[in-house]
């Protein structure tokens, strides 16, 4: 069975659909924090899979997972995935809906990795002269590492921006290292 093949049509389906419904930025909402909680918690999976759960566990351990509520296209589709006996692949249903969204909608993620948390009003700032550089809407994860000692590091599709204190450090040393051979 190909899973990527079989979650992509779901995913493209779903996303068609939640268009057409006009529900495409709740179900994404929906798909993205589904995604995270099959990380977070483990056990999801196993509990969606098993065969001693009716179809109605199952779907209200999905709406649970999704945050509680589910937009009505959701829903469908879930009824649908379950039907089919799919839901082995939900994980990866979401996923790939979560990329599909971003591509539709020209949405880039990205993680800016600091050395202490900053403020909310210079994360938007740094947020928006990425996005003119690169005409298109971000989607940013914070993270905090004191490893970097200062400075940031910006990780974007395949790009990494790297202006942190240790990733200077790091070059100079490199440059020490080339002389010295």
């Amino acid at each position: 069975m190909n899973t990527g093949l079989i979650s992509t049509r779901y995913a493209g389906s779903l996303l068609g659909y939640a268009i057409s419904s006009g529900e495409e930025k709740e179900v994404y909402t929906s798909m993205k924090l589904l995604s995270e909680m099959f990380p977070a918690f483990p056990k999801l999976r196993s509990s969606i899979a098993n065969p001693g759960l009716t179809v109605r566990d199952k779907k209200e351990i999905i709406v649970t997972a999704c945050g509680g509520t589910v937009p009505s296209s959701l829903s469908k589709m879930i009824d649908l995935i379950l039907k089919n006996e799919r839901e082995t692949l939900l994980q990866y249903i979401a996923l790939r809906f979560v990329e599909l969204y971003r591509e539709k909608f020209n949405i880039q993620y990205g993680k800016l990795i600091t050395a202490f948390s900053i403020d909310e009003t210079k994360e938007r700032q740094l947020i928006a002269r990425i996005q003119k550089i690169t005409g298109s809407e971000l989607e940013i994860e914070s993270v905090v590492d004191a490893d970097i000692i200062g400075g940031f590091v910006l990780n974007l599709g395949d790009y990494r921006w790297d202006a942190s204190v240790q990733g200077e450090l790091t070059r100079i040393r490199s440059r020490f290292k080339s002389l010295q051979e």
